[in-house]
């Protein structure tokens, strides 16, 4: 098997766990309950952990292939 096909499918598996985990801050499951965080802040970083797991996702899936 090629080794830079296995590269890309670790690449979006881990991005997937990315986007999962920053669903899961947004959610509040991730964060301690003694962490002293207002509920804003822990929207913005689950959610700029879960587009930065969604742009290396797309990047990586629309990256043309060589041959």
């Amino acid at each position: 098997m090629d080794p830079m096909r296995i590269v890309r499918w670790v690449i979006l598996a881990l991005s997937s766990a990315a986007m999962g985990f920053g669903l899961l801050i947004m959610f509040g499951l991730l964060v301690p309950s003694h962490f002293a965080m207002p509920g804003e802040y822990r929207i913005v970083v689950g959610l700029v952990v879960f587009l930065y797991g969604l742009y290396r996702f797309v990047v990586t899936y629309y990256r043309p292939t060589r041959p």
